[in-house]
């Protein structure tokens, strides 16, 4: 097998880089020829997961009659804006608890207290105290980002590396030069780190609220389509969420590949 000696980091060169690639495509077909085939020959097995075909047609159906994007839009929305939010609450808290021994006394208690709870079943309680609108679905969802961000921004404050800032210091660094050449940069891996986890807990929240009580939405949709036993529109629902992780999921690796394009490429890759 060749080998890309230009960069020298051994990285196999030509066709051998796509292999992953469709090897991973290769997976999902797998995957989806065996379900079809699983729905046409075991008995009862469509009404308990309907089957790729079927599915494929529902998304055609919802595409055509305009359901998808009315429950996708405010599924979006939600998450978005759970996600958006619970970044900045988290980066402040993060910030503050890091900077500050009396905060992170005080306030440690409280923080693991709220990451101890199942805010998933928190879902009930947040209907009832916003409403079935938007706001209880981004508050929900707030709820379970601003955590993991707080706890990942913390721990990019307290690792950064003190030699460096000593260096700084001794240049005579100012604070804007110090937060702009060693904070930041030393965060920011932290932070994309903790979107890339927080965009599943961000969808997580915003579905669970839907599920509770909504009137659009993917969850909403996979509710109504249980209460008929309806698993073709349940699963197309599921489906349609795994996607959108997926997309947001990339689209926050192709930040993290620009914004961090000075480290070394083996740790953006």
């Amino acid at each position: 097998m060749s080998v890309d000696t230009a960069s020298g980091e051994g990285k196999p060169a030509g066709p051998f880089r796509l292999f992953p690639h469709l090897a991973s495509w290769l997976l999902a077909l797998v995957l989806i020829v065996s379900w079809q085939i699983a729905a046409n020959t075991v008995p009862g097995m469509t009404s308990l997961a309907s089957s790729p075909l079927l599915v494929a047609e529902r998304l055609i159906t919802m595409a055509a009659n305009g359901d998808l994007w009315r429950n996708l839009a405010p599924t979006l929305e939600e998450t978005f804006g759970g996600l958006l939010l619970g970044l900045v609450v988290g980066i402040c808290g993060g910030v503050l608890m890091a900077r500050s021994r009396f905060a992170a006394t005080m306030l440690d208690p409280y923080v693991i207290g709220i990451n101890g709870l199942p805010r998933v079943a928190l879902g009930p309680f947040f209907v009832v105290w916003f409403g079935i609108g938007i706001l209880s679905k981004v508050l929900l969802a707030v709820s379970i980002v601003f955590v993991v961000v707080l706890f990942n921004t913390r721990e990019g404050i307290e690792s950064i590396d003190h030699d460096l800032v000593d260096a700084l210091r001794s240049m005579r660094a100012n604070r804007w030069q110090m937060l702009r050449h060693v904070t930041i940069p030393s965060l920011i891996p932290w932070l994309l780190a903790a979107t890339k986890i927080g965009i599943g807990l961000a969808l997580t929240g915003a579905v669970v609220g839907e599920l509770v009580g909504a009137s659009a939405g993917l969850g909403w949709y996979i509710t109504n389509s249980l209460n008929v036993i309806d698993m073709t529109g349940a699963v197309t629902a599921l489906l349609i969420m795994a996607v959108v992780a997926m997309a947001m999921y990339y689209a926050v690796l192709l930040l993290e590949r620009r914004l961090l394009a000075w480290r070394p490429r083996a740790r953006t890759q």
